[in-house]
């Protein structure tokens, strides 16, 4: 299948769950983070504001240092911004996602590429860390810099066994269900 195809396959099994397995896959996805070595060691994370049907990562709010990216139309890519509190950080903003407050300071490309352990969304993740996104190319941009682990997290029926990856395409290190921990070989 081709990409688009592909997305359109895993986002309507993901729009398959109810709110109420969703709840509870949410808290087992967190409680599976905090198990990771990488998480458990990692002082600052990036994570993302969930679009509703994404797994929402707000419950690891407040145990680590919290950043969620902001759209910055002039360079059509993302900077992160750290957050505290969800009701007065936030604001709706491009793609309808919430998103940091425009005049809360974003990290340097420095902070940001050396210390921040990325909690990335995706479409769909192969054990292997093959991740498809929702096309654009934003994360895999902004995941370019990244120099500590990726991790890609997903509901346990958007794993797939293979998935298409062109060169550009940032592969993930860990990827976390609700299920599993999927260590990936480089």
């Amino acid at each position: 299948m081709e990409k688009r195809e592909l997305r359109k396959h895993y986002l309507a099994r993901r729009a398959a769950l109810s709110p109420e397995e969703r709840l509870r896959a949410d808290a087992a996805i967190c409680r599976n983070i905090r198990r990771l070595a990488c998480y458990q060691a990692a002082d600052c994370i990036a994570a993302y504001a969930s679009d509703g049907r994404e797994p929402d990562l707000f419950g690891l709010l407040g145990e680590k240092r919290f950043f969620l990216p902001r759209y910055i139309a002039a360079d059509a890519g993302y900077e992160l911004v750290e957050i505290h509190d969800v009701a007065r950080d936030l604001v709706r903003a491009k793609f309808g996602l919430l998103e940091p407050r425009p005049e809360l300071p974003a990290a340097t490309p420095e902070f940001a590429a050396n210390r921040l352990l990325y909690l990335t969304p995706a479409v769909a993740c192969t054990p292997s860390g093959i991740r498809l996104g929702r096309g654009g190319g934003f994360y895999d941009r902004m995941l370019a810099a990244a120099r500590g682990p990726v991790v890609g997290v997903i509901y346990a029926c958007q794993l797939a066994n293979d998935l298409p990856r062109e060169e550009h395409d940032r592969n993930v290190d860990v990827v976390v269900t609700e299920q599993d921990i999927y260590l990936c070989e480089k």
